[in-house]
């Protein structure tokens, strides 16, 4: 916005979003796919619903501006359809994204189709929704108060702006035994928001995301699964690179790293901003169902924050939960008997 002066409301919009980019950020991606890629609607083979909050930078309490530390919330689910053999996804997902003044919400539809490939599955999916975000015009730390702009936005009577528009994504997922990955594009199109201001014409970015994982058993008990996962909106870039320990299909513990960079106008050095995070992960799969699948996951995610600390607090934390729910259309995989195992009557 031109002139406008805004403080730490854009401050804190800036990095906390990983500089910039308009999504929210969560750090337990490997359980959180459908909400970053379509594609995935479905692979699973079940139906799943997943629920995620981060508080970020707990503890943070801004002096100079209304609001709190920003807050995240994403419900997801996502399920294989039992039309065209069985080759079809659905996937639904819900955001709430608070960025102290701003807060986002978002509606997604997601669908796929799947192409069996050797061993895996091929999702092809788009999703369709809405997009809406939430301005608090009366939270603005404003220099010059006769502003063009200020003075439009504070014409509303409730300091309150929302602007709604609709939103579309596509993505690929590949899902098998041992590898799993994909690519996907969110918010297409030249999306503007000008918070019924005509001299305001921001645009929600398109955004670019890249992940995958590989399994490796190291015993009969104990897997590892490096994974990778790169998130951008083609001007900023954040990536994370890490690997979690599962143990008996039950408990699992891992580490990531989390980097983001943004380079800084001319006017304002040229030079490249870096904020830096260290995720330690730790969780547990509970309740055997009749498919012999754990139904439940519990997650816990910590980030400790290890550069660019001035306008946060070091600390962040992230849960998750997610449960299979049984659908008609998923049968329980057939007891397999052998002669073996069976004692002869007398």
């Amino acid at each position: 916005m031109k002139r406008i002066k805004l403080s730490v409301f854009f401050l804190l919009i800036f990095v906390s979003a990983g500089f910039a980019q308009q999504d929210a950020q969560f750090s337990q991606y490997m359980f959180n796919t459908l909400y970053y890629n379509p594609g995935f609607a479905g692979t699973e083979g079940l139906t799943r619903f997943s629920l995620l909050h981060r508080i970020q930078w707990l503890a943070y309490q801004p002096t100079q501006y209304k609001g709190s530390a920003p807050y995240s919330t994403v419900l997801s689910g996502s399920s294989l359809l039992p039309f065209l053999d069985k080759r079809t996804g659905l996937g639904v997902h819900l955001v709430n994204d608070n960025l102290g003044p701003l807060n986002n919400t978002e509606f997604q539809l997601s669908g796929s189709y799947h192409f069996r490939i050797k061993d895996g599955v091929l999702g092809a999916g788009a999703r369709a929704g809405v997009y809406s975000t939430r301005v608090r015009t009366d939270w603005y730390r404003v220099v010059d108060q006769s502003d063009e702009i200020y003075k439009d936005l504070m014409e509303d009577a409730n300091n309150r702006i929302r602007q709604t528009k609709p939103d579309f994504g596509v993505g690929l997922w590949y899902q098998s035994k041992k590898f799993s990955g994909g690519v996907s594009f969110d918010h297409l199109g030249e999306t503007r928001l000008s918070y019924h201001s005509d001299l305001i014409n921001s645009k929600l970015a398109n955004h670019l995301y890249i992940s995958g994982s590989y399994n490796f058993d190291v015993g009969p008990m104990l897997k590892i699964t490096p994974s990778a996962f790169l998130q951008s909106d083609l001007n900023q870039l954040t990536y994370l690179f890490g690997a979690l320990g599962t143990y008996n299909e039950k408990f699992w513990v891992g580490i990531n790293a989390r980097q983001s960079f943004a380079k800084r106008d001319v006017d304002q050095g040229g030079k490249t901003l870096s904020n830096d995070d260290i995720i330690l992960y730790v969780g547990v799969n509970l309740l055997r169902n009749k498919q012999n699948m754990n139904a439940l996951r519990i997650g816990y995610a910590f980030d400790f924050v290890t550069n660019g600390v001035r306008a946060k607090k070091r600390t962040s934390h992230e849960i998750m939960l997610s449960y299979i729910v049984p659908t008609p259309w998923e049968t329980p995989k057939p007891k397999i008997r052998t002669p073996r195992y069976r004692h002869e009557e007398n």
